[in-house]
């Protein structure tokens, strides 16, 4: 199935004093990378649907382990495999390198949701939308991202 990926420059922001990495961004990381993901197919997974709705992918679970510290300025690789494609539901694994080195990797199930006045609710995966996720073709974004603050 589809496959991503994506560079990024560790900041002092994201870091705590000691210069390694705050665990929590690589949650934030995984939602930025699988944005990017959809983006770089041409889907905007939050945009509003032509029935009026605003779509979403809400996170209905996931799962991280950590093998080794990121510290400020390593320049990490992000990869994100769609490992599973359910009628409603997508499930992806991510790897968090430095050159060879994987220093984290986490699975997580999203939804494909949208949402109005009334509330969230689930809904299948576009067919165009499963056919881009089940190409095995391999995608990389073309930039190093660096977050602003």
């Amino acid at each position: 199935m589809r496959e991503f990926r994506y560079e990024r420059l560790l900041q002092w922001s994201e870091c705590d004093p000691a210069g390694i990495i705050f665990f929590p961004h690589y949650a934030r990381w995984m939602v930025e990378g699988v944005n990017l993901m959809f983006l770089a197919m041409g889907i905007d997974p939050n945009a509003v649907t032509e029935n009026g709705m605003q779509g979403g992918l809400p996170s209905t679970g996931f799962s991280m382990q950590f093998l080794a510290p990121a510290k400020l300025h390593d320049q990490l690789v992000h990869e994100i495999v769609v490992s599973r494609l359910g009628s409603k539901s997508l499930s992806f694994k991510h790897r968090f390198m430095r050159a060879e080195q994987c220093l984290a990797e986490a699975e997580e199930v999203r939804v494909w949701a949208e949402s109005d006045a009334s509330g969230m609710r689930a809904i299948a995966v576009p067919a165009p939308v499963r056919a881009l996720l089940e190409s095995n073709e391999f995608l990389t974004h073309p930039l190093v991202i660096s977050p602003a603050h």
